[in-house]
């Protein structure tokens, strides 16, 4: 399925093999682009779920392509995130501090493929703002390492400590005879932003703040130059 998806995705940003004045030609993008992005999502988020637990960053870049519309723009996406997620003692809703956990993380990582649906709806100084919606389809690697911690409570969970004698919120040092957790290797969410753009020169920049349900949130910087096409009067029919 990932490489189905980086096929597909090659394929609709670069317009592999499409003739001048083809019918694949006309569905060449409008403008290309690259992107940078950060996000995260802080523990509080994470209380209703899990009353014990750590806040976690993303950081990614991408490529994407645009197609634009009358009414709406097509933009897709792909991006690659790598997710920085903090090793510690974790609790989920429902369980007693005896059931507290410490996680050690591996790399988590994550190669993705969005479709947006962009419309503007205000302009202010130069700038046009919109809103966005759409969903995706991604692979993710990562893994994590989970060993039961003896003594924590609702005072002593933050300070993790390898050495019963104290008394303390203790685990075992040595992670690998801990229980291998990986995560599910498909992912799919859905994503809402607002954001806004401008022209400058030949390109567009763009920055958009938005949610990904489920995930996290995320603020994207992106240029954008229009894609080059051929006079309307050098295109004929195939």
């Amino acid at each position: 399925m990932f490489r189905h998806l980086v096929i597909l995705a090659v394929a609709s940003l670069a317009g592999v093999a499409a003739r001048p004045g083809s019918a694949c030609a006309q569905r060449l993008p409008d403008a290309l682009g690259a992107e940078v992005g950060a996000g995260g999502l802080p523990a509080v988020a994470l209380w209703p779920a899990l009353p014990a637990a750590h806040g976690f960053t993303t950081a990614g870049v991408g490529v994407r392509a645009r197609w634009n519309g009358i009414a709406a723009d097509w933009v897709l996406r792909l991006a690659f995130v790598d997710v920085a997620l903090e090793d510690g003692n974790y609790l989920g809703r429902g369980h007693g501090w005896e059931d507290t956990q410490y996680a050690w993380f591996e790399p988590a990582r994550s190669v993705y493929l969005q479709l947006n649906r962009e419309r503007a709806f205000a302009r202010t100084a130069g700038w046009t703002w919109v809103w966005s919606v759409g969903g995706g389809l991604g692979w993710l690697d990562g893994a994590m390492l989970l060993q039961n911690a003896q003594g924590c409570d609702g005072s002593n969970w933050r300070r993790p400590d390898t050495d019963p004698t104290w008394g303390g919120c203790y685990h075992d040092p040595d992670p690998y005879p801990a229980e291998t957790v990986d995560f599910p290797p498909v992912m799919a969410f859905l994503h809402g932003a607002i954001g806004a753009w401008r022209r400058v020169g030949p390109s567009t920049v763009r920055a958009a703040a938005g949610l990904f349900v489920p995930g996290f949130v995320g603020f994207i910087l992106a240029v954008e130059w229009d894609f080059p096409r051929a006079p309307r009067s050098a295109i004929t029919k195939p």
